[in-house]
């Protein structure tokens, strides 16, 4: 049997695919050396791949985003009280367990805490949606990417938390629930519900 030239290319380029294929499958099944914890949510390793930069102490990256509610560009600023960022997407089943506890303490800290969303992967409509299925009433915006490049964030969800002067106190990394929302409002701000 005599091979083509065409036939063994092809049959070379088929047998490189597979065991690239294979390969990748073994070894994205260690685990050994992973150094992030992603079982463990508020914990966040030291910054590298895969992980969000230390955040404290810097100033939140306040910038143009567009809001969901009216489609339209938007500065954000500093709102001179307490504020509460939460990034966030659409698809993101930890960002879906959260929500209604942020919608939740956007309600009891209505008055002395400010509370946004930060979406940087739906489109408007898909964002939309999503705030109207959990009933979410704070303000919630589309970054394009800038934003979250900004403030280092990489994983998602990831609450902020930044002060009157709009330096960032504490990043929660992870999904949130309402007791550890509550207990870093307290730490970080001094606020009780």
């Amino acid at each position: 049997m005599q091979w083509s030239r065409k036939k063994i290319v092809l049959t070379a380029s088929l047998l490189v695919l597979l065991v690239s294929v294979v390969g990748g499958l073994l070894l994205s099944r260690s685990s050994d050396d992973v150094d992030v914890n992603l079982n463990d949510p508020g914990v966040t390793s030291t910054p590298g791949i895969g992980t969000n930069a230390n955040a404290a102490g810097k100033s939140f990256p306040f910038g143009e985003v567009t809001d969901i509610a009216t489609n339209r560009t938007v500065t954000l600023s500093n709102q001179q009280k307490p504020l509460v960022v939460n990034f966030w997407f659409s698809t993101c089943e930890p960002c879906k367990r959260e929500m209604p506890a942020l919608q939740q303490g956007s309600q009891n800290y209505a008055e002395t805490v400010s509370f946004l969303g930060i979406n940087p992967n739906d489109t408007v409509s898909g964002a939309l949606q999503f705030l109207e299925e959990y009933g979410v009433t704070f303000p919630n915006y589309l970054d394009d990417g800038d934003l979250l490049s900004k403030a280092g964030i990489v994983n998602m969800p990831t609450t902020m938390f930044v002060d009157s002067n709009g330096k960032i106190v504490k990043t929660h990394t992870g999904e949130i629930t309402t007791a550890q929302l509550a207990d870093i409002i307290q730490d970080a701000f001094g606020i009780k519900q």
